[in-house]
């Protein structure tokens, strides 16, 4: 069985074939609006109908009889007509079709009913059908629909459903059975590949609440049961999305509840009302929290944590939720009544009771988009000050959108947002900074330098990022136009030396490996120093190494970790040059020597063991901010780091980057700098 076999979408069932010439159709009553899907071939139909000449003689009719009838389409066992026009139909339909006669009987007719070249008329009622389809096209997994699903979605790779599976051997006995079983999509892990591979198909093309059977032929997945059947039940689709609010993977929120027709969320400084009805630790209830509980808070104000805030804003009213965070520091609420808390990860199950409405921003006039603007600017200071770094930044970005909606603004009231949103990308580098993210603030900094080239607190923002990153040349030299600029600025003043320092540290470990060089290659040839090279011709010069793309961003990764033997460690990103998020597509890291250990050689000690692992690509600029993350792959299973890594691409091309990183186990704490 091929891949390709197994693939793809068919949407015949939504689209009606075409009536051949020599067939009309007439729609007396249509279906209802719910019911889009057509019968195709190798359906059970049940319909009623009634047939009449064309002088109006009727010679058949369920309906008299009341007694349905049920065909399999296809099967050559109605007539012709019956076999092209149904198909056009819809479950609840009623049309009348009038067939020439080489659709209904012929020249032979039906005697002695039905005369020779008659034209017939049918009234046809679609009550119902089973759809069967052949889910791999080869005889071996015949799908049965025992219950019509609701809605049009299927569930999609990645999202998280909740379904009954039950297996029945030829005669009845249970062979299998996986009651209120939760499981992703892409992710189903049965015991063998053909078994998960069925599965994985029929659940991907089923609709929420649907039911069917699969008629599974002998050894096809079970060898020596023989044929078997299988039911599925699809109960409810999860949808799985990341609502932290850095998009780092840190806090999930698995929706199991929604109301039809809700689709308003709430929006910045708004009032919401939610139930928090649970908190666990993934098994056991956290201390401290004693639920259900309610709980208010005005939302990007910083009374609630962050993990609560950002899932708040995506829930609309009477949805329900269950929220993983994988880092507790996002966690500790007062409201929630959570302090300290030492497990690895917590689940909360949340439902929004309520959440006041706000005035849309396209309804806003310019003067009031800056108003808010203002308004969210300082707020965002107030929260950058007590260190939440995550909900500032949140601000500011929100600012910079809006002052990017600046249509229909006077021309005063353009500079004033021009302004405002100047002050606001500074504030994100500041807060950049304080979340480890120096390439991130690396590329605001250049972008407002590249307008503003003397604007002190930029380069030393951007002094602060090359600090960051290990650019300790280019850090330097920023700190020194700062200087210039502004001789009397503390920060700068006390951030050069420990610039200069660490450069010297890499400086001495250059010239030390040189001299070892040196040294080595003094040996070489001993005794012929003063030979003379003999003539001929001319060794070309080495090309020169070529310049780096501007549509690319040349990159190394370096983690300094410690795995085990047989370990490999591997990066793994959004990029396809970094597999897409597939492992097995990723970049594998190299070990390389760490930095010189000059304290140990001083004191006459052996080196600190460093385990030191790298790699090179080439990331295209286009994928702007990204990120990744580091796997470790070991004979047991893959390992993931507990959060991802965030990249800026955009506005680095033709630069060469060094991604210096620290295997994330926890979230990292940073003290926070001056901002605006």
């Amino acid at each position: 069985m091929s891949d390709d076999d197994m693939g793809g979408e068919d949407f015949s069932e939504f689209r009606p074939p075409a009536l051949p010439e020599g067939i009309t159709k007439e729609i007396v009553k249509e279906a209802d609006s719910s019911n889009y899907r057509h019968p195709k071939k190798g359906d059970d139909l049940t319909v009623h109908y009634r047939g009449t000449l064309e002088d109006g003689t009727e010679f058949d009719s369920s309906f008299a009889r009341e007694e349905p009838i049920n065909f399999t389409l296809g099967e050559g066992k109605v007539i012709k007509g019956w076999e092209a026009g149904i198909p056009t139909m819809r479950k609840g339909e009623l049309s009348k079709f009038t067939f020439q006669p080489q659709f209904a009987y012929g020249e032979a007719g039906n005697p002695p009913t039905i005369p020779a070249n008659a034209v017939l008329t049918f009234e046809v009622e679609l009550i119902s059908w089973i759809a069967k389809d052949d889910v791999f096209r080869d005889g071996g997994v015949i799908r049965v629909q025992t219950q019509e699903g609701s809605g049009w979605e299927n569930p999609k790779k990645g999202e998280e459903v909740l379904c009954n599976l039950r297996v029945l051997g030829k005669d009845g006995e249970v062979i299998q059975e996986k009651l209120g079983w939760e499981v992703i999509i892409g992710s189903v892990d049965l015991e063998s590949e053909s078994f998960t591979k069925v599965v994985e198909k029929v659940l991907g093309d089923m609709k929420l609440n649907e039911k069917c059977t699969l008629q599974v032929s002998e050894d096809y997945i079970f060898k020596g049961k023989g044929e078997v059947t299988i039911e599925l039940y699809l109960e409810a689709m999860y949808e799985i999305s990341d609502v932290s609010h850095l998009s780092d993977g840190t806090v999930m929120k698995k929706k199991v509840f929604s109301t039809d027709g809700e689709y308003s969320k709430p929006q910045d400084d708004v009032k919401v009302t939610l139930i928090v009805q649970a908190v666990t630790d993934g098994t056991s209830p956290v201390p401290g929290f004693s639920g259900p509980k309610e709980i208010s808070f005005v939302t990007g104000s910083g009374e609630a944590c962050d993990t609560i805030d950002c899932v708040s804003v995506t829930m609309t009213k009477g949805e329900r939720a269950i929220v993983t965070c994988t880092a507790p520091s996002k966690c500790s609420d007062d409201l929630v009544g959570l302090g300290s808390l030492k497990a690895e990860k917590l689940v909360f199950t949340l439902e929004m009771v309520d959440f006041t409405a706000t005035k849309e921003i396209h309804a806003m006039g310019g003067e009031e988009k800056v108003l808010v603007g203002l308004m969210r600017k300082e707020k965002g200071g107030d929260l950058f000050k007590i260190k939440r770094f995550e909900l500032a930044l949140m601000k500011y970005k929100k600012v910079t959108d809006l002052m990017n909606q600046n249509d229909g603004m006077s021309k005063d009231c353009k500079q004033r947002a021009v302004d405002l949103k100047h002050i606001a990308e500074m504030n994100k580098a500041a807060c950049y900074l304080q979340l480890g993210d120096p390439t991130n603030a690396l590329a605001i900094c250049n972008a407002i330098l590249k307008a503003d080239r003397n604007n002190v607190k930029c380069l030393l923002r951007r002094a602060k990022a090359h600090f960051s990153r290990h650019e300790h040349v280019e850090a330097e030299k920023d700190l020194e136009r700062v200087l210039e600029l502004q001789p009397d600025c503390s920060e700068a003043t006390a951030l050069l030396p420990k610039v200069k320092q660490a450069q010297k540290v890499v400086d001495k470990g250059s010239s030390n490996a040189y001299a070892k060089m040196m040294q080595g290659l003094g040996k070489v040839g001993f005794g012929k120093e003063n030979k003379q090279p003999e003539k001929g011709p001319q060794r070309k010069p080495e090309p020169a190494e070529e310049e780096q793309s501007k549509d690319h961003v040349a990159v190394t990764f370096k983690l300094e970790h410690k795995i085990e033997p047989g370990d490999k460690i591997f990066v793994i990103g959004g990029p396809e040059s970094l597999g897409a998020w597939d492992v097995s597509k990723g970049i594998q890291l190299k070990r390389v020597p760490g930095p010189p250990d000059y304290q140990a050689m001083a004191l006459g000690k052996p080196p600190k063991e460093t385990h030191m692992w790298e790699a090179d690509c080439q990331l295209p600029v286009l994928e702007g901010r990204t990120e990744y993350h580091y796997v470790i792959r070991a004979p047991s299973g893959d390992r993931l780091e507990a959060g991802k890594h965030v990249m800026q691409l955009a506005g680095m091309g033709g630069a060469r980057v060094k991604c210096t990183d620290k295997w994330r186990d926890q979230p990292t704490s940073w003290e926070p700098a001056s901002e605006d």
